[in-house]
C-alpha cells in the first residue's frame, strides 16, 4: 500500500473511529423533581453558552474538540478511574509536573477548545495544524519564565495583530503531556494571551490565526461550531468537516468499506456522564441517504466480525471488548449514521486498567 493511502487510512480512522470513541449525547435526569429539572435546564443552558463562547474564539478550522476541563477533572476522570485514589494521585502528579515545568495548571482552566485544519502536502499526504484556546487563570510572566527554562532558553518573540507571541523550540523533547492530560508531539510551541483570561497555544501559524479571529477576522464557521456543541451536557464535544481530498483513493479492508468511509463529509459527537457511567455517541454524516445506509451496514458488519478478531486476544481484554461491542448500537436516518455506546463506570475503569 502506498504512503498516500497509509496516511489517508490513518485520517479515516481518526475521522470515523476516533471520533466515535471520543463522542456522545448526554442524558438528563428524567425522573428528577420538577425543580430539579428546571435547575438542570438552567445549568445546561449556561453550559451551552460557555461552550459556544470558547468555541467562537477559534480561527477557521475543519474539526473542533471542546473540553469542559473543570468537569473532566472533578467528574469525568474520577468516574473513569472508578474513584481509584492511586490513579487520581498519578493524574494530579502529572498535572503538577506540567505546571511546574511550563507554568500552566490545568485546574486553572475552565474550558479548552481545539481547532484543527487539514491540508495536503505535495505528495498528497494529509497534514493537521492545531491550536488550542484555553479560558481560565494564568500569569504570562510566570508562564514565559517556566517555558523558557523547559525549552533550554530557546525562546523568541514576535508581534502579530498587536499581541505578543512567545515561541519555544521543543526539538529536544518533542513528546509531552499537555497540561498533564493530553499526549502530544510538538517540535515548536507558540502561545499568546488573547485577553486577560484567554490563552492561545499551538502551532505558530495557528496562534496567529487565533489572534486574527479574536479581532474578528477568519473566525470558525457557525456550522462547525454548532456540530461540536450540540450536546450542552457533554464533558467532551467534537465535530467537523471531512474534506473530500483526505479520503479520496483510500484503501481499507475492502472496496465497499473504503467507499463507505470516503462518503463521510461531517461528524459530530460527545462524551457525557450518566448516573451509572458514561454514554458516548458519534454521528457520521454522508453525502446521500444511500451512502448512509451503506455505511451503517458496513459498521454493523464490522461489529459482527469483531468477536472473531477479539477471540484471538488474551483475557481480560477479550471479555472487556466483547462487552463494548455488545453494548454498541448502530442506526441510520437520512444522511446520518449514529453510533451509541453506554458503559458503566466500573467497565470504563476495567478497560483503562487492561489497556
Amino acid at each position: 500500500m502506498s504512503n498516500r493511502n497509509l496516511t489517508r487510512k490513518g485520517f479515516a480512522i481518526f475521522a470515523a473511529v476516533a471520533a466515535a470513541v471520543s463522542a456522545l449525547a448526554a442524558t438528563a435526569g428524567a425522573q428528577s423533581p420538577r425543580g430539579g429539572q428546571t435547575a438542570a435546564r438552567t445549568a445546561a443552558a449556561r453550559s451551552q453558552s460557555a461552550q459556544a463562547d470558547i468555541v467562537a474564539a477559534l480561527p477557521a478550522s475543519d474539526a473542533v474538540l471542546v473540553v469542559d476541563t473543570r468537569r473532566l477533572l472533578t467528574e469525568g476522570l474520577p468516574r473513569a478511574f472508578n474513584n481509584d485514589a492511586a490513579e487520581m494521585a498519578r493524574v494530579n502528579s502529572e498535572i503538577d509536573e506540567f505546571n511546574k515545568k511550563y507554568g500552566l495548571n490545568a485546574r486553572d482552566f475552565e474550558r479548552v477548545a481545539v481547532g484543527t485544519s487539514f491540508g495536503q502536502t505535495a505528495s498528497n499526504a494529509t497534514t493537521m495544524d492545531t491550536v488550542a484556546v484555553m479560558r481560565g487563570r494564568f500569569e504570562t510572566g510566570a508562564l514565559v519564565a517556566a517555558a523558557r527554562t523547559a525549552a533550554n532558553g530557546k525562546h523568541r518573540q514576535e508581534q502579530h495583530g498587536g499581541k505578543t507571541i512567545h515561541v519555544f523550540d521543543l526539538n529536544h523533547q518533542p513528546r509531552m503531556k499537555l497540561l498533564g492530560l493530553f499526549n502530544v508531539r510538538l517540535t515548536e510551541l507558540a502561545f499568546a494571551p488573547l485577553d486577560a483570561n484567554t490563552l492561545a497555544v499551538g502551532k505558530l501559524s495557528r496562534v496567529r490565526a487565533a489572534i486574527d479571529a479574536a479581532a474578528g477576522r477568519g473566525r470558525l464557521s457557525a456550522e462547525v461550531a454548532s456540530l461540536a456543541t450540540r450536546n450542552s451536557g457533554a464533558i467532551i464535544g467534537i465535530g467537523g468537516n471531512v474534506p473530500p481530498a483526505t479520503t479520496r483513493g483510500i484503501e481499507l479492508m475492502s472496496a465497499e468499506i473504503s467507499r463507505s468511509v470516503a462518503s463521510i463529509r461531517q461528524f459530530y459527537g460527545s462524551v457525557a456522564p450518566t448516573q451509572s457511567g458514561f454514554q458516548m455517541q458519534t454521528v457520521l454524516r454522508t453525502e446521500t441517504p444511500a451512502a448512509a445506509r451503506t455505511l451503517s451496514e458496513t459498521v454493523a458488519g464490522l461489529k459482527q466480525l469483531a468477536p472473531f478478531l477479539i477471540s484471538r486476544m488474551p483475557e481480560p481484554r477479550a471479555g472487556l471488548l466483547r462487552g463494548v461491542v455488545g453494548a454498541t448500537r448502530v442506526t441510520s436516518a437520512g444522511t446520518e449514521v449514529q453510533i451509541d455506546l453506554a458503559l458503566a463506570q466500573d467497565a470504563i475503569a476495567a478497560l483503562i486498567e487492561a489497556f
